[in-house]
């Protein structure tokens, strides 16, 4: 090989090199460009924790005001409980928590009237959530209560209290452990009379559900648009059984059972 040749080579080479480096330093930079150009997503405690509620281990405090507040408060044992509030933020959050029903919804409410709750409501029946209301039997019926549009759909059950002491409930239970339980019964039993719905069944696979931690949902607002966006009103949100249960047992003798023969082992 001839020395032009071989000065030839090494420039060649060179030059490969110098474009490799400069390739891979344009490649980091747009990179990192991209990464620096995208807005950072700070993590707020304060309201997304809340929101991760997969593992049903709650404990939440909405609180509708005027001001935007964000604030610790501590629960045995030693557990940090963040509270957040704005009412457009809290109404979102409430939503949110009913929206997570995956089996039943069982409500107890002396006035519904917003209508974004009712068709959240709808939706969920849609789903095959089982879905129990009780509602004072004197706003029942009174505009613009939601009741009436929500006894249109068959899969929604209402019942009105009618007794002469005052239905002032305001809270409702998702997936509490006894209502599953009912539901359950009742679509062994539906399957029991369906011969079809038994073949099915056992010449499909079955695939074992994990069952979701039931919570209720408690306080002084109303599910109306008024409450939500005027009033100053709490709701506290908890998965702690004790007070699952006490909720369930008060929603039980408030409603009236129509298969009670069926559901006789409950």
């Amino acid at each position: 090989m001839d020395w032009k040749s071989a000065r030839f080579l090494l420039a060649s080479t060179a030059t490969v090199v110098v474009a490799s480096q400069v390739a891979k330093k344009l490649c980091k930079y747009f990179f990192n460009f991209n990464k620096r150009s995208q807005p950072e997503v700070v993590s707020d405690d304060a309201c997304s924790e809340v929101f991760n509620i997969k593992n049903r281990e709650i404990n939440d405090v909405i609180l509708f005001s005027d001001d935007v507040v964000r604030h610790t408060i501590k629960v045995p044992p030693n557990k940090d409980v963040t509270i957040c509030e704005s009412r457009e933020l809290n109404c979102f959050k409430l939503i949110k928590y009913i929206k997570s029903a995956r089996e039943t919804l069982d409500v107890c409410m002396y006035l519904i009237t917003s209508t974004e709750i009712a068709e959240q409501i709808i939706r969920l029946g849609q789903r095959h959530v089982l879905v129990r209301i009780v509602a004072d039997s004197d706003m029942a019926d009174t505009p613009p209560s939601q009741i009436k549009k929500l006894k249109e759909y068959s899969f929604i059950q209402v019942q009105t209290n009618n007794k002469s002491i005052l239905m002032h409930h305001k809270f409702c239970i998702i997936d509490g452990p006894k209502a599953v339980k009912r539901k359950n019964i009742l679509k062994a039993y539906a399957e029991k009379l369906n011969i079809h719905a038994q073949f099915m069944k056992h010449n499909v696979k079955q695939i074992k559900t994990k069952q979701n931690k039931g919570f209720v949902m408690s306080g002084s607002l109303n599910w109306s648009t008024q409450a939500m966006v005027s009033n100053h009103e709490s709701v506290i949100v908890t998965s702690h059984p004790n007070i699952v249960n006490k909720f369930e047992k008060e929603f039980e003798s408030l409603w009236v059972e129509d298969e009670p023969a069926i559901l006789s082992s409950l």
